[in-house]
């Protein structure tokens, strides 16, 4: 009875791991977060829906033979919309309350990688599904070139790999 009940001792933190949940991007708060800035000076937006999604799977599906192209075909295919921030020209007390509130909202979200080149730096942030290969609702963020990119859906890391590696 003593090792059954050490056996499950030791196993309950690995099962408690394994049944919370992933830390989620928030899409609405990320949304929410975008709509409020969009108003301010020198913040620009650039919105893709499903049409739009839809569009650029359709270019890269018609580009027979480039192989660069068929895999961005491959990388985008549960791409659902695509959203850029660029504030760069913003004043400088909007720049750090946007960047303040983006860190609220993405520290709530798995950091999957963080890459500096030189004197900048990127962070990703979204869930992975190692069954199926895929990220679901990728986030990047660089304070330093002031941009948010948001890319809604679900993105085959395997095509990534191979396009980031080229």
């Amino acid at each position: 009875m003593k090792k059954f009940l050490l056996l499950i001792a030791l196993l309950l933190p690995l099962v408690a791991s394994a049944a919370r949940p992933a830390k989620r991007v928030s899409k609405s708060e990320v949304t929410s977060l975008i709509s409020d800035f969009r108003q301010y000076d020198g913040v620009e937006v650039v919105k893709m829906g499903w049409l739009g999604t839809a569009l650029l799977k359709g270019v890269a599906r018609h580009a027979d033979g480039d192989e660069d192209m068929q895999e961005l075909r491959k990388a985008l295919r549960g791409l659902k919309n695509v959203t850029v921030m660029e504030y760069e020209e913003a004043a400088p007390d909007v720049r750090a309350r946007l960047d303040k509130r983006i860190s609220r909202v993405l520290e709530r979200s798995e950091l999957l990688m963080e890459a500096r080149d030189g004197g900048t730096g990127m962070q990703l942030f979204g869930v992975v599904d190692d069954a199926s290969g895929t990220v679901r609702d990728l986030v990047m963020h660089s304070p330093d070139n002031c941009m948010l990119i948001c890319l809604f859906g679900t993105i085959s890391m395997d095509a990534v790999g191979k396009l980031m590696a080229e």
